[in-house]
C-alpha cells in the first residue's frame, strides 16, 4: 500500500566501518535523535568482519571466540536484541531512527510489520521482479525470498525515539558466519554448508551478472521505504556532534572490552537454578542463584536470550525485581512487574508475553537436583500438570545432546496430551556433572538404564512413565523398560538403535574429523560449555573402539511388554532400517515401526509435525488402553 509522503528523513552514508564503532553510532544517533539534535535519520552502514552478539545474550555461547581473535574478527555487543550476527562487507546495513509520532504507529509490532513490508518492496525493486520474484516479511523480522532468508530486522524503542534496524546480503559466504558463531545445532544439519546456504540468499545468488551498484541497492530500498512509510528520504550529511557522541559512546561503553563481556555464562553449582524456554518470541533462559537457609531466597538472576524487548533496561529491571524474593514468590513479583503500574507495565514485549518470563522464572526454580555415585549432580525439569493418576512423560536425550536440545517438544506434548514431563541432562552434558575420570565403558547405555534412571524417577516420585527417546535416549529407554516393566506404560524409540553399523561409525568418523578442524566442537560447546570436549571424545572411544557391535541389552528389550513405537527416519545418516526390524523381532510385546520420509537422524525437528503428531497419538492410545483395561480388571 502506497501512504502519503509528508515526513522528511535524512539520509546518510558512514561506509565501512569495524562493529563496535558502528554500533556506537547508533548510540549516538538515539541520543541526538532524542534531543532534537538531528532529524528523523536513515542510516546505510558496511562492516569490516564483525561477530556481533545481541544485547542480552550470552557472549561465549554464540560466538567462536578463540577463532575470531586468529582471524582478526572483531567481537561486539549491539544495543539492540536478537541473535549472534556475522557481519563483513558482503552485506549492507541499513537503519530508521525517528520519533514515535513519526509515523503514527508506536505499536513495536506493526511498526515491525510496515518497515519490513517497505523495504522487502525496495529489495523486490532491485531486479527481483523482472525475474518475477518476490521479497516479503516473515514474522517475527526477516525478509525472504521464495523462503530464504536475505534480511534480518530488529528495533528497540529508546524513551519516544524507535531505532529499527537491517542487513541486506549481498554477496555472503555462510561458511564465514558458521566459523565465526556457534551457530545452534538444531539450526544447522550435519552437512553445515548446504544445510545454511539453503536457508539464505543473497542477491549476487539471485541476479547474477545483474547485480546493480551498490548506489543502485540504495536508490531501490529508499524507495520501498518512502511509499511504504509515506517518507520522504533526502541525502544529507554527517555532522561533527555525531561523530563526537559516537566516538565518546566507543572509548566510555561500547568499545570497551568490559561491555562486550558483560554477560557471560554464571558457574554452576548446588546454589544455581536454570531452564531454558523457547517461545514465539525467541529462545530464552533464566540463570537464578539461591541462599538462605533452605535456599529459598533469590540472591541474584540473569536473564539472556535472542529476544526483542524495548526498553532494553526491561530485562535488567526484572532481574532486580527479582533479588531477595522468595522463591515461592518469584511468579508473583514477574506478573506484579509486568502489570499495570508496574515497572514493566509500558514495556513492548514484541513477540513475547509476561506468562513468557513468569514461566521461565518458575521452570527455572522448579530445577530438579539428582545426586548419583561419585557425588555427580544431573540437573532435570519437571514440566506441565503434576499428577499422581496419570502417566508421566519422561524424555530421554542422545549421547551428544541435552534436555535443552529438545527445545519445545516436551512442552507440546505435555499440552496435547495433558500429561506432565521429566527431562534431564546426562553426565557430561547441558548443566550436568562433567563425565567421570574413568576408562570408556561399553557397558554405558545398559549402566543409564539400570542405575541412572531408576533414581531419576524415584528423586521425581514418578512410578509410572511413559519414555521418549532418542538415539542413545532411545536405547536407554527400551532397555529401561525391560528391566523395570512395573515403572513404563509405553515407549517411543526415535532413532534408536541396538547395535553399530558400517555406517554409523562412517559417520562417527566423519564427526570426529568435524570436532578435531571444523566447527562441530563450538556448536557443542554453546550447550556443554568445557565438557563438549571429554564427553564427545569419550563417546567416540567406545563407538569406534574394538569389540561385539551390539550394547549388550538384548537381553533386557527381550523383556519389554509395554506398547512400543520405534520412529526413524527414512534418511538417517546413522543407522539403517535394520535398527527397527531388531527392535520389532526383540520385543515379545506390541510394536509399531514408523518410517517418516524426507528425514534423517532427528524427526522431532526435521519432521516436526509428522513426528509430533505420531507420538500424540501413541500417547494418548496407551493411556487409553490402559484406563481400558484398568477397568475392566
Amino acid at each position: 500500500m502506497t501512504v502519503k509522503r509528508e515526513r522528511h528523513f535524512r539520509v546518510i552514508d558512514t561506509g565501512i566501518r569495524d562493529g563496535r564503532s558502528n554500533i556506537a553510532f547508533d548510540r549516538a544517533l538515539i541520543e541526538a535523535r532524542k534531543e532534537d539534535a538531528i532529524p528523523d535519520t536513515i542510516r546505510f552502514l558496511r562492516f569490516r568482519p564483525a561477530a556481533l552478539v545481541g544485547v542480552h545474550q550470552i557472549l561465549s555461547h554464540e560466538v567462536r571466540l578463540d577463532y575470531c581473535r586468529e582471524k582478526n574478527i572483531q567481537v561486539g555487543r549491539r544495543i539492540t536484541g536478537g541473535g549472534g550476527l556475522y557481519l563483513d562487507e558482503g552485506q549492507i546495513g541499513w537503519e530508521l531512527v525517528f520519533k514515535r509520532t513519526s509515523l503514527g504507529i508506536t505499536d513495536l509490532s506493526d511498526l515491525t510489520k510496515r518497515i519490513c513490508e517497505a523495504a522487502a518492496d525496495g529489495i523486490t525493486r532491485m531486479g527481483l521482479a523482472e525475474l518475477g520474484l518476490k521479497a516479503g516479511y516473515r514474522p517475527r523480522n526477516d525478509i525472504e525470498v521464495e523462503g530464504r532468508k536475505i534480511s534480518g530486522t530488529g528495533g528497540i524503542f529508546d524513551g519516544d525515539v524507535l531505532f529499527y534496524q537491517g542487513t541486506l546480503l549481498i554477496d555472503f559466504d555462510p561458511a564465514d558466519m558458521i566459523a565465526a558463531l556457534k551457530v545452534p545445532v538444531e539450526k544447522l544439519a550435519k552437512r553445515d554448508l548446504d544445510s545454511a546456504r539453503h536457508r539464505v540468499v543473497t542477491l549476487s545468488d539471485l541476479l547474477g551478472d545483474a547485480l546493480p551498484p551498490l548506489e543502485k541497492i540504495y536508490e531501490c530500498l529508499l524507495a520501498g521505504l518512502a511509499d511504504g512509510l509515506g517518507i520522504t528520504p533526502e541525502w544529507g550529511e554527517i555532522n561533527a556532534d555525531e561523530e563526537l557522541r559516537s566516538q565518546r559512546a566507543h572509548d566510555e561503553e561500547i568499545g570497551t572490552d568490559e561491555y562486550v563481556t558483560s554477560i557471560d555464562a554464571p558457574e554452576t553449582d548446588d546454589s544455581l537454578q536454570s531452564a531454558s524456554l523457547t517461545t514465539r518470541g525467541g529462545t530464552l533462559r533464566a540463570d537464578i542463584r539461591l541462599e538462605g537457609t533452605n535456599q529459598n531466597i533469590i540472591r541474584e538472576a540473569l536473564i539472556t536470550g535472542d529476544l526483542f524487548v524495548t526498553p532494553t533496561r526491561t530485562v535488567l529491571d526484572l532481574e532486580a525485581a527479582l533479588r531477595g524474593k522468595p522463591t515461592d514468590k518469584a511468579g508473583a513479583a514477574v506478573a506484579e512487574f509486568f502489570a499495570t503500574g508496574g515497572p514493566g507495565a509500558d514495556a513492548d514485549l514484541l513477540a513475547l508475553t509476561a506468562y513468557d518470563f513468569r514461566n521461565l522464572v518458575e521452570a527455572a526454580l522448579r530445577q530438579l537436583t539428582f545426586r548419583i555415585k561419585g557425588g555427580c549432580l544431573l540437573r532435570g525439569h519437571l514440566i506441565g500438570p503434576a499428577t499422581n493418576s496419570k502417566p508421566t512423560l519422561v524424555f530421554l536425550h542422545d549421547g551428544l545432546g541435552c534436555a535443552r536440545l529438545w527445545r519445545d517438544i516436551p512442552h507440546r506434548l505435555s499440552a496435547a496430551t495433558g500429561l506432565g514431563a521429566l527431562l534431564y541432562d546426562r553426565q557430561g552434558c547441558g548443566d550436568s556433572s562433567p563425565v567421570a575420570d574413568t576408562p570408556p565403558d561399553r557397558n554405558y547405555i545398559r549402566e543409564e538404564a539400570l542405575s541412572v534412571v531408576p533414581k531419576i524417577l524415584k528423586g521425581a516420585g514418578i512410578r509410572d512413565a511413559i519414555l521418549i527417546g532418542h538415539s542413545d535416549g532411545g536405547a536407554i529407554a527400551l532397555a529401561f523398560a525391560g528391566a523395570y516393566p512395573e515403572l513404563v506404560r509405553g515407549v517411543i524409540a526415535e532413532s534408536a538403535h541396538l547395535f553399530r553399523e558400517d555406517k554409523t561409525l562412517s559417520e562417527i568418523r566423519a564427526q570426529v574429523a568435524d570436532f578435531a578442524a571444523g566447527d562441530l566442537r563450538a556448536r557443542l560447546e554453546r550447550y556443554h560449555g568445557a565438557k563438549a570436549g571429554p564427553t564427545f571424545n569419550r563417546l567416540a572411544e567406545i563407538w569406534l573402539g574394538d569389540g561385539a557391535r551390539d550394547w549388550m541389552i538384548d537381553d533386557l528389550v527381550g523383556k519389554i511388554s509395554c506398547p512400543v513405537l520405534a520412529l526413524r527416519g527414512a534418511e538417517d545418516e546413522y543407522f539403517s532400517a535394520a535398527q527397527n526390524t531388531a527392535i520389532a523381532e526383540a520385543i515379545a510385546g506390541p510394536v509399531e515401526c514408523v518410517e517418516l520420509e524426507n528425514c534423517a537422524h532427528v524427526p522431532h525437528h526435521q519432521a516436526r509435525k509428522k513426528t509430533l503428531a505420531a507420538m500424540a497419538e501413541f500417547i494418548e492410545r496407551v493411556v487409553e488402553d490402559s484406563c481400558t483395561n484398568g477397568s475392566q480388571e
